[in-house]
């Protein structure tokens, strides 16, 4: 049998979620500590209007809907120490201090603010703290997932530049101005490859193989009254007839390219004519009611030859003079025409010094646009390099892999092991031409021929002369490039948006922690109040709140 040793040092165990009932069933608080506690709330709530607040900081933090046992004792023992002189004759406390200290022994009458404490702890250990949990894990995990948004956008944004920069330094350019880069970059590098390609065309090796291949053609293909037929025309063409090596824009890109260079440039014209014109004495007079339409016609004056003092001349049996730079007076026909003035001068300093075609091409039709461009870049059109044409490159092409097939064939009949007698055979009776080249003479051959192929066929080439001659390839080039740089734009501006909900979260996650650590702090000071007092009541004998309050305190301690 226990004795009372024994029995006093038996723990109490209590659970946290039935507390209030627990005190109310022991009479150890009235059965109306919440009226009660209403009242005292009241009191709180007028006193705090007066509480001077410049006394302690800790007064500018409060907030009087979260006043509670533990604060207004706490503002009780402040006001104490900080106006000691304020108890009148009978040694109460007056003023502030007077009005907390009544709240305070509010409190400790039957013990009310163990039921408070009780509804506090419920409150913040099922609610409040696993609430603020929730946000700041949530808060924590939309950070996490940022930084990974972030990274893979930065990650996105470096490739986009990377693919621009790789796809600009393929075709030379600077990525600055694209569309105008492409035509700079055509028109400057093609001349060089074509040269290359018509240097590896009038090779000695392609001369052999051309000569191998036709007398071929004409000793195996060809009977002995007939006429041999011509072979690689085309070839031979290109390497008689040395094709220009000027390139220009076609008229199709041209146009669009000074549409996009100058969209108002034809009004400015046009306007600047209309002001000029506005300026013309026209020195027009009417002497007769008689109007002559007849505008084909020049009347001249009589020569003496009986057709009267005027003869009808046609307009266009006159000779057309045109403008040179030679220092000859050119011959004018002996034509007056006095009564008519064409001394016409337009004052506009954009078309000063027509000579200098250099910076201005004159424009051309009735319209009043007028074309800036290169003449370099533009040319003409009979001066333009037939390389640009498709049907010139596939036709040299077609002879080109004619050869190369010709030559592939011959190469492994003379290195086969199982022919190589037949071969021998046949070459003996074969013309001397044939029989002088050997496999390595056609592996030459064959190289120069492959390369030749290559340079013709190749990719950047083949985009080069397509930017030149078609306004639909340039402004898909064009737009694709621009793209993967607008990507990187798009991608750039988006790390804001990032960047600005980071600073929301991270100002949530500023406002959320505090709060779960203020009510951490407060249960916990809850529980130990409630322990001691209850010991008090009950003699000493330990008291233990158990439940999910430990557990939550615990991982709060640990965070």
């Amino acid at each position: 049998m226990q004795n009372q040793d024994e029995i006093r040092n038996l723990p109490i165990d209590i659970a946290y979620a039935r507390l209030g009932e627990w005190l109310v069933d022991r009479k150890r608080i009235p059965v109306d500590w919440r009226k009660r506690m209403a009242a005292v709330r009241a009191k709180i709530a007028a006193s705090f209007a007066s509480l001077p607040k410049d006394i302690d900081p800790f007064f500018q933090a409060l907030d009087p809907e979260g006043i509670g046992y533990l604060e207004a004792k706490q503002i009780y023992e402040i006001l104490v120490k900080s106006t000691p002189e304020s108890r009148n004759l009978f040694g109460r406390l007056s003023g502030a201090a007077g009005d907390w200290e009544t709240i305070v022994r509010a409190y400790d009458k039957d013990h009310i603010f163990l039921g408070e404490a009780a509804q506090i702890m419920v409150q913040n250990v099922n609610y409040e703290i696993p609430y603020q949990k929730k946000q700041v894990n949530k808060s924590q995990q939309q950070l996490a997932e940022l930084e990974r948004r972030e990274a893979d956008i930065k990650r996105n944004a470096a490739l986009s530049a990377a693919k621009f920069s790789e796809a600009c330094q393929e075709l030379g350019l600077q990525g600055i101005n694209v569309r105008s880069e492409l035509l700079e970059t055509a028109i400057t590098s093609l001349p060089s490859t074509f040269s290359q390609i018509l240097e590896l065309l009038n090779t000695d090796s392609v001369s052999k193989a051309i000569e191998f291949y036709s007398t071929f053609v004409k000793d195996a293909h060809t009977d002995k009254d007939k006429t041999p037929g011509s072979v690689l025309s085309s070839l031979i063409y290109v390497r008689e007839n040395r094709p220009s090596l000027n390139v220009s824009v076609s008229s199709e890109v041209s146009d669009a390219v000074n549409v996009q260079v100058c969209p108002y440039e034809p009004a400015l014209v046009t306007e600047e004519a209309d002001f000029a014109a506005e300026n013309i004495d026209w020195d027009i007079t009417m002497e007769s009611s008689q109007i002559d339409w007849d505008i084909g016609t020049v009347e001249t004056e009589d020569n003496g030859n009986g057709l009267g003092p005027y003869e009808i001349v046609n307009a266009s049996d006159i000779e057309t003079h045109q403008i040179s730079d030679s220092t000859e007076e050119p011959v004018i026909p002996d034509v007056s025409v006095s009564e008519i003035s064409w001394d016409i001068s337009v004052d506009n300093p954009q078309i000063d010094g027509l000579g200098d075609t250099e910076s201005l091409i004159a424009p051309t039709g009735s319209d009043s646009t007028f074309h800036y461009s290169n003449p370099e870049a533009i040319g003409s059109s009979y001066d333009r390099s037939q390389l640009l044409e498709t049907d010139y490159r596939n036709k040299i092409l077609d002879d080109l892999f004619e050869a190369k097939a010709f030559l592939n064939q011959r190469f492994l009949e003379l290195t086969n092991e199982e022919t190589l007698s037949l071969q021998h055979q046949v070459q003996a009776v074969a013309p001397f031409v044939l029989q002088q080249y050997s496999p390595e003479a056609i592996q030459t051959m064959l190289s120069d021929i492959s390369q030749a192929i290559s340079k013709l066929s190749d990719r950047k080439t083949r985009d080069l002369i397509m930017i030149l001659n078609s306004k639909r390839f340039l402004d898909r080039l064009v737009s694709t490039l621009e793209e993967k740089k607008h990507h990187e734009v798009k991608l750039k501006e988006g790390l804001k948006d990032i960047y600005n909900k980071r600073v929301e979260l991270q100002n949530s996650l500023s406002s959320s922690w505090p709060k779960q650590e203020a009510a951490l702090v407060k249960t916990r000071e809850l529980k130990r109040l409630c322990e001691s007092t209850l010991s008090k009541l009950f003699d000493g004998r330990p008291v233990n709140i158990i439940g999910e309050i430990n557990t939550l305190l615990s991982s709060g301690l640990n965070v």
